[in-house]
């Protein structure tokens, strides 16, 4: 259709040992060869005591600014200083997606232990209905999960003046609907919305597994619809990790029970 995010936009941040780097490299070429940058550093130069703190500064602006933390685990991981703080830094975030990969298991069991980054790359695909007015909000939500694997339906994207929307709009619901959710974002805004309504029809009809996320201190009996289907409600949440892990959770358990 043209009109999908691409699969994955994550920024990984790969903490190992040097004396590990053939194997880890087997992990950041799996990562890059799905879609995401990685960075596995190590800088010689700065390799002295002197040079600690800058070195220190530098890892932390690297891992500040990518979403994505992989630990490969090993003997000689363990017994690194760097990697060590490495891990501590990252406990001390708060919105940081860790994965761990053992690299002694790797070595024998290249293929499963690789498999565990597949959670970072979710194929399932999400159509959004929202009001246009809540557009900043619900596009902060959807770029991370855009940025954990998710496709997503952007309708900006190749719509045009001329286009048949609402046959485009269809058929985009109709490929959620092999492998993914609908996310209904419900508010006061939203109540308002003429073209709200329309496409909150199209995916009923199509029986679309559907996610209703509240934003606002909108009255649920408004959407009738959905006052019987388990809602996220953000009204009164940040957007953080846990608001997202919530939504993926929900997409996932909705997409194994219709499996």
């Amino acid at each position: 259709m043209g009109n999908w995010k691409k699969r994955t936009s994550g920024w990984v941040f790969i903490s190992h040992s040097s004396k590990d780097f053939e194997y880890v490299r087997t992990v950041r070429d799996y990562l890059e060869d799905s879609g995401f940058s990685t960075l596995m550093i190590y800088l010689k130069s700065l390799d002295k005591k002197s040079k600690e703190n800058l070195m220190k500064q530098i890892l932390k602006e690297e891992i500040d600014s990518r979403n994505i933390f992989v630990l490969c685990d090993s003997v000689n991981a363990r017994s690194s200083t760097w990697v060590d703080w490495e891990i501590k830094y990252v406990e001390s975030l708060p919105d940081k997606i860790v994965t761990k990969i053992d690299i002694e298991k790797l070595k024998f069991r290249k293929c499963t232990e690789l498999s565990k980054l597949d959670n970072l790359m979710n194929s399932a695909t999400i159509y959004s209905i929202y009001s246009r007015e809540d557009k900043k909000k619900v596009s902060i939500i959807l770029d991370k999960l855009n940025s954990i694997g998710y496709r997503i339906f952007e309708d900006t994207v190749s719509m045009k003046l001329g286009d048949n929307i609402s046959e485009k709009i269809n058929l985009a619901i109709k490929e959620t609907i092999e492998k993914g959710a609908v996310l209904i974002f419900i508010s006061k805004n939203a109540e308002k919305s003429n073209w709200f309504w329309k496409e909150k029809q199209m995916a009923l009809n199509e029986q679309a597994l559907i996610i209703p996320i509240i934003l606002d201190d909108v009255d649920i009996n408004r959407f009738p619809a959905f006052t019987n289907i388990l809602n996220i409600n953000l009204s009164k949440r940040q957007i953080d990790n846990e608001v997202i892990s919530q939504i993926s959770d929900a997409i996932n358990n909705k997409s194994r029970n219709t499996n």
